[in-house]
């Protein structure tokens, strides 16, 4: 006979609505722990909270704020494990940062969960002309004067950009142009019967655009590339569609030259694609770092554009990193109305400018540099040129060095030193280029 399986029943919560609300002593103790360094923050002393009587310090402690967390849209494709890939990042975020100067202490987290409290629910007791806080109106006036100042208003902001930031930079993290982007905005809610706000952000996905593009006789799918841009903390979570100048592909204008483009003139704004093919030679190439480098470099790429022609003559648009130098190139063309980038190419391509003088130098072909790895970033941090003068030399002359200073976000299997020293100090290239 099989063994009855015993279920726990479930018991539905009966504690009454008081029992949430109430004040316990370790929140207690929390809140006025933080709320004495916010005295300090704001030019007061410890002793100005601690002078409030008992009953209007738990006033003010009624409406809790939670921290920040995320949450799927209901319907969107959002995965389970993103969403507490978030969380965890925002929770260890907000406990190792802070809020004003460090010197007072106030982290991140106690800014949101007992600071933003302090602060709403004072400024509410001067609105509401302090009714219910008797003898009390004087202290509460000083507080809120010191709370209502301009130094506080630049610090909230400095806040809201930081996660503004720290946001974008998670959603960049996991978000793929040829599979999916995704969105985040607040909305926090009123939990009434708990007696708190509960600060969500509500995460969505985003399907990209596709389309065809006919290429030799053969049809060809490509993403419609958006970006996230980290530099303007005002812009929403979602990321923009990138477009490039006509003038600026055909090199009309030099947007390093001369930055400032007139509004007398008209200008065509065309949408950028990218094909599958593209993103994955340049997981390939950036073989040693993240998923949210390669979409740092598309950001970077694409806000401001810096088109050179390559040795066969093809334009080439820059691939840029946070150092503003680059680290390949998108070959393009411009097609039905459109940028198509056409593949990613790595520095040391005999095509690029730095490539061709680096080939030169060394006097090896396509397959050598392939064979050795040059067309990948781990061959650059793992090598160690202070045993290969000669490579050193080259790669200097080539402006291609800052590729040995880029930060391995992942370790990667290295080539023994001593087949390159000996390839460039014993072989002898059949065919020079």
């Amino acid at each position: 006979m099989t063994k009855k399986s015993r279920k726990k029943k479930s018991v539905q919560n009966r504690k009454p609505i008081q029992s949430h609300i109430a004040i316990t002593k370790t929140y207690f103790d929390d809140f006025s722990r933080t709320a004495r360094k916010f005295m300090k923050l704001i030019g007061l002393e410890p002793s100005d909270f601690d002078a409030l009587s008992k009953r209007t310090k738990e006033q003010l402690m009624q409406v809790r704020n939670t921290p920040y967390r995320t949450l799927a849209e209901k319907g969107s494709r959002v995965p389970r494990r993103y969403l507490d890939f978030f969380n965890y990042a925002i929770t260890v975020h907000a406990r190792r940062n802070f809020f004003g100067d460090p010197a007072f202490n106030i982290t991140f987290m106690e800014y949101i969960t007992h600071g933003v409290s302090l602060i709403i629910a004072v400024q509410n007791c001067k609105t509401q002309k302090y009714y219910g806080y008797p003898g009390q109106s004087e202290l509460l006036d000083k507080i809120a004067d010191a709370l209502d100042t301009d130094f506080m208003d630049n610090e909230e902001e400095k806040f809201l950009n930081h996660i503004s930031r720290l946001l974008k930079t998670l959603l960049m993290y996991v978000s793929r142009p040829n599979y999916r982007y995704y969105t985040c905005e607040p909305q926090p809610v009123a939990n009434y019967q708990r007696g708190r706000i509960d600060n969500q952000f509500i995460v969505s996905s985003i399907e990209p655009e596709r389309k065809y593009f006919i290429i030799d006789g053969k049809s060809h799918s490509a993403y419609r590339l958006q970006i996230y841009n980290l530099f303007n903390p005002d812009e929403e979570m979602a990321p923009v569609p990138a477009e490039i100048l006509t003038d600026i592909l055909s090199g009309k204008i030099d947007i390093t030259a001369n930055p400032e483009i007139s509004d007398e003139e008209t200008y065509i704004l065309l949408p950028v694609y990218i094909q599958s093919h593209v993103l994955r030679r340049a997981s390939e190439r950036m073989d040693n770092k993240d998923n949210i480098y390669l979409n740092h470099v598309l950001m970077l790429s694409m806000l401001a554009p810096k088109v050179v022609t390559a040795v066969n003559g093809q334009r080439l648009i820059k691939a840029l990193d946070i150092t503003n130098k680059p680290v390949g190139y998108f070959p393009f063309t411009i097609m039905n109305d459109a940028v198509l980038l056409l593949s990613f190419l790595p520095l040391s391509s005999p095509v690029t400018p730095e490539g061709s003088i680096l080939q030169k130098e060394l006097k090896i072909q396509v397959l050598d540099s392939k064979y050795l790895g040059m067309d990948k970033f781990s061959f650059y941090t793992n090598t160690d040129f202070d045993t290969v003068p000669k490579l050193k030399n080259a790669l200097q002359k080539a402006d291609m060095w800052h590729l040995t200073e880029i930060v391995p976000d992942k370790k990667t299997e290295r080539r023994e030193d001593q087949i390159v020293k000996r390839f460039f100090t014993e072989f002898k290239p059949a065919m020079p280029l």
